[in-house]
């Protein structure tokens, strides 16, 4: 799956480049058409070489959803995501400046140019291309979690059972998405800023019934947090990816490039059970 998306990729790659170089070539194009594409492309085009020349990697997250990113007892950056932007960083030669935000604020940042890619766990969709670009993914997961108090469990019987409920979801993600589209017609949506702490407080607290989270962050709450438990999840499929700027085309080339790197030798499976140990154990 990852091979064929890297294919599809690249290709795509080539044709943008192709594109833009058509429109600053003095064709055919008509000047609204010149004008948008410059707009499109002021922050991205010709990025890597700026990242190199600055010799700082800007990488947006929200580091509120571990394990891929979170803050440490130590109050430093952690988590899958953070260990992948190092090697990224490394991989092109420059330093890491991690900058965090809000999950809703991260697709602005990196069209705005406040950031330079997003690593945060984002979901590739294809509506989000209107927006920002994407890399190849690194990881995919299938299904939702559905988090409830343990006192709740055992009157759990199914999807009915939330009809009347506030669910928690983070704002800006797919799980709000699906929570809405699953049960927005019978059920309270409740938005959050940050999973952890403060949506899973909300849960312990009853100020929710439910919450939905990815299902190895799911994992994790639950495995740190006493009387919290999984009872079921929410059909889904996607991947992961990092976002970069529209029009970025050497630079997701090059990101792409260590991701694919990564994922053939076994070095990104190792970082991910290695944070997920590490955050188990902090937890």
């Amino acid at each position: 799956m990852l091979a064929a998306a890297l294919v599809a990729l690249v290709v795509g790659l080539a044709l943008g480049v192709a594109a833009y170089q058509a429109v600053f070539s003095g064709g055919q194009t008509v000047q609204p058409e010149l004008q948008a594409l410059q707009e499109k492309c002021s922050v991205g085009y010709g990025l890597l070489d700026n990242i190199k020349e600055r010799g700082v990697l800007k990488v947006g997250t929200s580091a509120d959803w571990p394990p891929y990113e979170y803050i440490d007892p130590q109050g430093g950056y952690a988590g899958i995501d953070i260990e992948l932007a190092k090697k990224i960083a490394d991989g092109l030669g420059v330093q890491l400046e991690i900058v965090d935000m809000k999950f809703a604020a991260l697709f602005q940042a990196v069209q705005s140019g406040k950031v330079d890619i997003v690593i945060a766990d984002v979901a590739m969709k294809p509506e989000r291309l209107e927006a920002v670009d994407f890399t190849i993914p690194y990881r995919c997961e299938t299904g939702k979690a559905i988090i409830v108090k343990a006192e709740d469990a055992s009157g759990y019987t199914g999807f009915d059972w939330l009809a009347g409920k506030k669910i928690g979801v983070q704002s800006a993600t797919v799980e709000e998405e699906l929570a809405n589209k699953y049960f927005g017609d019978k059920a309270e949506i409740v938005t959050y800023d940050r999973v952890y702490p403060e949506m899973t407080i909300a849960l312990k607290t009853g100020k929710i019934d439910a919450m939905v989270a990815a299902p190895d962050v799911a994992r994790l709450i639950v495995t740190a947090e006493e009387g919290l438990v999984i009872v079921d999840q929410i059909p889904y499929f996607g991947c992961s990816t990092v976002v970069v700027p529209h029009c970025a085309f050497e630079l997701k080339k090059e990101v792409s490039s260590i991701i694919w790197d990564l994922i053939q030798s076994g070095e990104l499976q190792k970082i991910i059970d290695q944070e997920m140990e590490k955050w188990l154990q902090q937890g």
